[in-house]
């Protein structure tokens, strides 16, 4: 009964997976046939240091992003649980710069931070905050700043709306008996509320951490790696291989680099929600 949903997954899934890992091991190029060289592709880019200047920044990218999603999702959901008027409004809301196209939403924000006619610079200057423009786009460590910045601005609304769904699972009357008990709002959320949808938050985090690590359209579309590689990430050294420089099997070992990080990532996912189904 279920062979036709295997026999899909592993066509949509598990070839293309096993066609990464074997162009990895060629010296595959535009145009020719592709030629083994084993591990030559791996020992390539651990010698080049602007693939560890790509690791450096996806890890600063992907961790700092995941911070200001799990606080900002977890402040949101806490804030749309409580009973107010227009409720149901500000959830849709609120969803909106998740469910919003990628392209349209970083080129937004592109136009907004452009260093010469972008609205964020001419808004200070008007208001008398600066004098000259910022350089936002140009400055290497605003530019990762506003990377991960627009990271979060598209992710806290998929972990509110993920915790806030979590939450409404726990037992209203174990909260009330930890109000009697003298519990306050701040003891109440991490001694009663995390830990009982703690399950919900690894699996988000998990999801969130390979998006992110791999993530491409944002970061080719508000930086394209620049300036003098501050933001370049995994998926814009595989394009530059790959597309631009045509070293298919090249571009194609940069990403499998990253399975066995994510293997040992999910692996603990796993064992973690495991241990808190025996403990509960």
């Amino acid at each position: 009964m279920v062979s036709p949903a295997v026999l899909f997954l592993l066509f949509m899934l598990g070839y293309p997976f096993v066609l990464a890992i074997y162009l990895s091991l060629t010296d595959k190029r535009i145009g020719a046939d592709p030629n083994f060289v084993g591990l030559n592709n791996f020992i390539l880019l651990a010698e080049t240091p602007r693939f560890w200047r790509a690791v450096q920044n996806s890890l600063v990218y992907t961790g700092l992003a995941l911070i200001l999603k799990f606080f900002g999702g977890l402040g949101l959901a806490l804030l749309l649980n409580r009973q107010f008027v227009g409720q149901r409004l500000s959830r849709a809301i609120f969803l909106l710069p998740w469910i919003a196209p990628t392209v349209f939403s970083t080129l937004a924000w592109w136009w907004m931070f452009d260093p010469s006619f972008g609205v964020v610079n001419v808004l200070l200057k008007r208001m008398g905050i600066v004098q000259s423009n910022i350089p936002f786009l140009v400055d290497p460590n605003l530019a990762m700043a506003l990377l991960i910045f627009v990271n979060a601005w598209r992710g806290i609304p998929f972990f509110a709306i993920v915790f806030l769904a979590a939450m409404q699972t726990v037992s209203q009357e174990l909260l009330d008996a930890s109000k009697i008990d003298g519990a306050s709002g701040w003891q109440m959320l991490w001694k009663v509320i995390l830990p009982l949808i703690m399950p919900v938050v690894l699996i988000v985090m998990l999801i969130s951490t390979i998006g992110t690590i791999s993530d491409f359209e944002l970061p080719f579309l508000l930086t394209r790696g620049g300036p003098a590689d501050a933001t370049l990430v995994f998926g814009i050294l595989t394009y530059n291989y790959s597309l631009e420089s045509g070293l298919y099997g090249l571009g194609t070992s940069v990403t499998v680099t990253m399975f066995p990080l994510l293997a040992l990532l999910v692996i603990w996912t796993l064992t973690e929600i495991r241990r808190d189904d025996k403990v509960r």
